[in-house]
């Protein structure tokens, strides 16, 4: 009984001592807990918008993805968008497809894009669909801002004027989107 008591006695004591040096332990400082996150570019973003023709306000809907990469104060984009373009025989699916460059500052993105128009050949049908006649319309280039908002969302703005020797209306385009996934990174061999 006497072993008991002694064990209980100095397992409390060492049970005392713990807790006082735990006390002793600094938390971290409050400026490095609450320190705000970096805003999360790189990724795939789904977005969805309007553009306006600037010459004759006529509008159409605009929706697809657009995939960022971050290096350091750069950014890189790949976009592939659908949207609908009037013409002769009736409204025509089209997609709006190319690539971008530019800077980071802070939650803003300024940069370029160099865009095509694939249109398709059929009436009513998606010409990324297989087999279905298409043709490469006119070369883009557009000078984008995007910035991101605290709620994790995007909004970008895109003045587009047609490239040296091609003819296009100018146009405005407003998108905003959200985060759908993170890029991945290359699985070893």
């Amino acid at each position: 009984m006497l072993r008991a008591s002694g064990f209980l006695l100095g397992s409390s004591l060492l049970l005392l001592c713990a807790c006082e040096r735990a006390a002793d332990v600094a938390a971290p400082p409050p400026s490095a807990a609450s320190a705000p996150a970096e805003p999360v570019l790189s990724g795939m973003w789904n977005v969805e918008g309007v553009t306006v023709e600037t010459a004759s306000g006529k509008t159409r809907q605009i929706a697809g993805t657009i995939i960022l990469a971050q290096n350091g104060d750069r950014y890189t984009s790949t976009f592939d968008l659908d949207t609908t373009l009037a013409s002769e025989g009736g409204p025509v699916h089209a997609n709006v497809i190319g690539e971008g460059d530019g800077s980071v500052n802070g939650r803003t993105l300024s940069g370029t894009t160099h865009t095509q128009i694939i249109v398709s050949g059929a009436p009513n049908v998606d010409p990324g669909f297989a087999y279905v006649p298409r043709s490469v319309g006119t070369r883009i280039v557009s000078k984008t801002k995007a910035t991101l908002a605290d709620d994790g969302t995007i909004a970008i703005e895109i003045e587009s004027e047609p490239a040296p020797g091609e003819t296009y209306a100018s146009t405005k385009t407003t998108l905003k989107g959200s985060f759908a996934a993170p890029l991945r990174t290359p699985s070893g061999p």
